[in-house]
């Protein structure tokens, strides 16, 4: 609006009226231009790459109102005289120029505005869909860790261990995690640490003839960690290593934090050639793990798994910050 004034400010200072009445019907003309083009247009022929039938109606669209806008400029200039027909083509051409521009940009605008939306939305789309994935993931894991802990109790029970109460303790303490952090983004290092050492000891508890180790150092009060990440590698230690002999059965977990980087290591027997469902579900509890990880610290881990003739191993190292 403020262009096409500025193109015809002479005409203020002889008719305002004149004056007004341009600028209003042109620059109208160039609005409906654009909004059928965006409105119109752009969706029903567009968007469902009817692209032919969007050119066609572009060109038309187009012609209609450079001829209306050289309308609009002859009626405002009356002493316009073209001298052949090539004059008033070129004239024509002129006003069909400022209709193309118009059409283009805001065809170009629509565009960009498109892009980034749906840009915006694909983005919007994956963060709700890692986030669901990552909220089943953790649902998995308490139920999975709650059953094995409660078999492990239901064991020392019919033993008629003196060792219940402790372990109705450790599991005590574990449930409180559960409920208090578990369903947190962030938790201290050290909490992480206690929960793995009760789990730890509960199964100390049910089996004290194995040879169980469980080590811990570095900045564990001055790291965070997302919630029961490392749970269910010491989980399937246990479950599909240690749980699977009567004898002879380890597992050695080693946790070191040095400033943000986080160093653990589990290492477990591997079951007999005799349980083959041991033998097939070995690696079977990192895959939440691998996940989780995957979504939440991408490009910040390194998952090392080997499964020598004796022993599965699992080496994980992770920036923390």
């Amino acid at each position: 609006m403020l262009s096409m004034a500025a193109d015809v400010s002479g005409l203020w200072f002889v008719d305002k009226q004149a004056f007004f009445q341009f600028v209003f019907f042109k620059t109208g003309l160039q609005a409906v231009l654009v909004y059928v083009n965006l409105l119109i247009l752009y969706p029903l022929f567009f968007k469902k790459k009817k692209y032919f039938l969007y050119i066609l109606s572009a060109i038309v669209i187009t012609l209609i109102t450079g001829y209306g806008n050289t309308v609009i400029e002859q009626s405002q200039s009356p002493n316009i005289v073209f001298k052949t027909h090539l004059e008033h083509f070129l004239y024509f051409l002129s006003q069909l120029g400022m209709a193309a521009r118009y059409f283009v940009i805001s065809f170009l605008l629509k565009i960009t505005v498109d892009y980034y939306t749906q840009k915006e939305t694909i983005k919007k789309i994956e963060v709700e869909k890692a986030t669901a994935e990552l909220n089943f993931l953790k649902a998995q894991v308490n139920p999975h860790f709650l059953f094995n802990t409660l078999n492990n109790l239901y064991a020392l029970i019919l033993e008629k261990s003196d060792k219940s109460g402790e372990a109705v303790l450790k599991l005590a303490d574990i449930m409180k995690y559960l409920l208090s952090e578990g369903k947190e983004n962030k938790v201290l290092l050290q909490k992480e640490v206690d929960l793995l050492y009760n789990y730890t000891g509960l199964e100390r508890l049910r089996k004290p003839e194995a040879e169980i180790t469980f080590s811990a150092s570095g900045d564990t009060h001055n790291n965070f960690i997302t919630p029961l990440l490392l749970l269910p590698l010491v989980e399937n230690a246990f479950k599909y290593g240690l749980n699977s002999v009567s004898k002879n059965g380890f597992v050695r977990i080693s946790i070191t934090a040095q400033k943000t980087m986080l160093h653990v290591t589990v290492e477990n027997n591997v079951p007999p050639v005799s349980n083959g469902d041991a033998l097939q579900s070995l690696g079977l509890g990192i895959e939440n793990v691998k996940r989780r990880l995957q979504l939440l610290y991408p490009d910040k881990y390194d998952l090392i798994i080997r499964n020598p003739k004796d022993s599965f191993f699992v080496n994980l190292k992770l920036q923390l910050a």
